[in-house]
């Protein structure tokens, strides 16, 4: 039998998010600047706009982490009730998605958007060993209709998975060129 740990939890997180690393890095080597503006296999996204959308996941990783912290003090009930009311605001949410992804898009290249994703991949290495081992198991219930990839309720340590699982979920729509 093997007993999780404290130290078990963030070391799986920890090599989860070197493999992404890697593979982010590849990817990104692969690709021109022209690559990015390539229309992608998600229709009416270009490459870059769905490399930066990626990006962004990590990105708001360091936004949910002390929201997490703070709903998981409470009553689950308040958490339920802050999800039910974003989720009535899902079309507000897919519009920011979709001009925040179009303006990173645009703005980032592939030596600039590498840069950023290093520096949010450092930041949440860091904060994922300042989390306690009496944290692991906080959580709150997140807004279903913004994301798929969202469960119902999520742990901090479900919340680290979720932008590895976003990632791999959008590598796939990346085009390459023929």
């Amino acid at each position: 039998m093997t007993i999780v740990t404290d130290e078990s939890i963030r070391e799986s997180i920890r090599l989860e998010m070197e493999s992404t690393s890697s593979t982010f890095h590849t990817l990104l080597d692969s690709l021109s600047d022209e690559d990015l503006r390539r229309k992608s296999n998600n229709p009416g996204w270009s490459n870059g706009e769905i490399l930066f959308h990626m990006v962004f996941a990590f990105m708001i990783l360091s936004a949910l982490i002390p929201l997490v912290k703070f709903f998981g003090h409470l009553p689950k009930s308040y958490s339920k009730l802050f999800a039910g009311m974003l989720n009535t605001f899902t079309w507000f949410f897919n519009w920011i998605n979709a001009v925040g992804a179009r303006g990173g898009g645009r703005v980032y290249t592939s030596r600039n958007i590498g840069k950023k994703y290093d520096k949010v991949h450092n930041s949440i290495l860091k904060k994922l060993a300042s989390i306690k081992e009496n944290e692991w198991q906080s959580g709150m219930y997140y807004p279903t209709r913004w994301d798929a990839l969202f469960s119902e309720y999520m742990t901090l340590e479900k919340l680290f998975h979720y932008p590895v699982s976003h990632f791999q979920f959008h590598l796939k729509q990346i085009s390459r060129p023929t």
